[in-house]
């Protein structure tokens, strides 16, 4: 409902309830105005009676009807001329005619008892409402002369004058006075109620609907501005305010929108970082699988021979021959199991993805003559010619630990797979901002469909792993060592003839 049919219903209904007991009181009030103003015509009228039967009594000697003769006339020649009656009457009957009747007696009876006056309403089907009222009539001296002989003497009760006042023509004239207020109250109240009407769309109901096509049309276009209305009342600091409002609310949504992007950007990271990690887990989960079905299936070997050969030491007694063979199968499989589970650390570490390489200063060639130093031993056994061409002043910048494994796998691998009077060459140079190392020797080599598997963990060639002892861990260490370095590791091979291990570094 509009603010204006919601005006118009209010202000009806206060009207209705504010207006209805005024009109009972003013219908109130007009009753009794319309009794009083009958009473008072009635009480005229009964005056001029007296006064008019009093004269005739005085002058008889001039005029001949007697009064109670006089008043019958009058009455009669009223019933003509007038539309008022009265009727002289008493409970003391001379004339027949004057008859009260019941009005009449109940008035004669209280006015026997000291009443004054009496007064009524009554209907009559002809004329309407009636108002009826009587007075008593006393002895006075001037009656005496025709009541004297009945006993009469002044002051004594006689009888009563009853009028007759139709009210017709006084509640018409009322009526007319009560259409015409209620016609004007009408008028007063419809013209008050189109004057607020009209005031309040002036002053409040036309910036109200502009502001609120600004706020619908704001839903869909935001360049919509919303107006400031300088009336210098309420209106203009409601628009304002709303002004400020929208601002405020642009203001927010531009904050709500970056923190949310914010937020999504945040989650996004999050997200994705989980999805790493979880793809990390994932890996790390199928790597210690792996590497436990590897290992428990590479140290059961060496285990069983360190077990049986431990057994036979406690059984066997004075058989040195027989104690020491024991004894060199445990150690060599104890050294096994240590490699292996050296290189199963290593390759643990490396799986981590937090793990970051050191990064230090090495000099290259300091590193290589100390791996063939450790195994001078075994190169002077098997009569292998060494070939080292490493600058005195060459450095590289990588984790001494796991480089000194890279290197150590490497040069053990030449050494341990060549042949009797073999050769093994180290060189290194500088290409450009890169470092070439490379390992050569003349041993067993590697069959070209072998050459992708053998950075595999728990790889071995098939034409050395029944002969030579190995873990299958150290070139796949290596590969990912140069990897994570972010260097490349390849091997070029002919099988029987040689093997070469390049390494590349990047001097950085």
């Amino acid at each position: 409902m509009k603010l204006s049919a919601k005006l118009i219903l209010f202000l009806t209904v206060i009207m209705i309830f504010t207006l209805s007991p005024v009109l009972l009181i003013i219908w109130n009030h007009q009753r009794n105005i319309i009794f009083e103003q009958a009473k008072i015509q009635a009480k005229t009228l009964f005056d001029m009676i007296i006064i008019t039967r009093q004269w005739v009594a005085e002058n008889r000697d001039r005029i001949e009807p007697v009064p109670a003769i006089a008043t019958k006339e009058l009455s009669k020649y009223a019933n003509k001329m007038a539309n008022f009656r009265f009727h002289i009457t008493s409970d003391i009957l001379v004339n027949p005619e004057n008859a009260p009747d019941d009005f009449e007696k109940e008035a004669i009876k209280l006015f026997r008892n000291g009443a004054k006056e009496y007064e009524d309403v009554s209907y009559d089907k002809k004329i309407g409402k009636i108002y009826r009222y009587m007075a008593p009539l006393f002895i006075n001296d001037s009656c005496l002369t025709c009541h004297e002989y009945q006993g009469y003497k002044v002051g004594d009760f006689r009888g009563g004058i009853s009028i007759f006042i139709p009210l017709k023509e006084i509640e018409q004239s009322i009526k007319a006075n009560n259409r015409l207020f209620y016609a004007t109250a009408f008028i007063m109240f419809t013209s008050l109620l189109i004057g607020i009407i009209v005031l309040l769309h002036t002053l409040i109901l036309k910036y109200l609907k502009k502001l609120s096509l600004s706020a619908k049309g704001i839903i869909n276009d935001k360049s919509i501005e919303i107006p400031v209305f300088n009336t210098g009342d309420e209106i203009q600091e409601l628009s304002e305010a709303f002004n400020k409002m929208y601002n405020q609310i642009i203001k927010n949504e531009e904050n709500l929108k970056i923190k949310l992007k914010e937020a999504i950007s945040e989650y996004m990271k999050i997200h994705d970082e989980l999805v790493i990690k979880n793809q990390e887990l994932l890996k790390s989960n199928k790597f210690k699988s792996d590497v436990i079905d590897s290992l428990a299936h590479e140290i059961r070997t060496p285990l069983t021979k360190i077990i049986s050969y431990s057994d036979i030491l406690l059984r066997t007694k004075n058989d040195e021959e027989v104690e020491e063979t024991a004894k060199k199968v445990i150690v060599k499989n104890a050294g096994y199991l240590n490699r292996l589970f050296n290189h199963f650390l290593i390759l643990t570490r490396l799986e981590y993805s937090t793990f970051e390489f050191k990064r230090e200063k090495i000099s290259l060639r300091k590193m290589v003559i100390k791996w063939l130093n450790f195994y001078n031993d075994d190169i002077t056994k098997k009569n292998i010619q060494v070939k080292v061409d490493v600058p005195e002043d060459m450095f590289i910048v990588a984790d001494e630990d796991f480089f000194d494994h890279v290197l150590n796998n490497l040069i053990s691998n030449a050494i341990k797979y060549n042949i009797d009077f073999g050769k093994i060459e180290i060189s290194a140079k500088y290409e450009g901002d890169k470092i070439i190392i490379s390992v050569y020797d003349t041993g067993v080599g590697i069959k070209d469909e072998e050459k992708d598997k053998i950075f595999q963990r728990f790889y071995r060639s098939e034409n050395v792993k029944k002969r030579i002892s190995g873990t299958g861990l150290g070139l796949s260490i290596a590969y990912r060592v140069v990897e994570k370095m972010g260097g490349r590791l390849k091997v070029e091979s002919a099988f029987g003839k040689y093997t070469v291990f390049t390494v590349t570094l990047y001097n950085k």
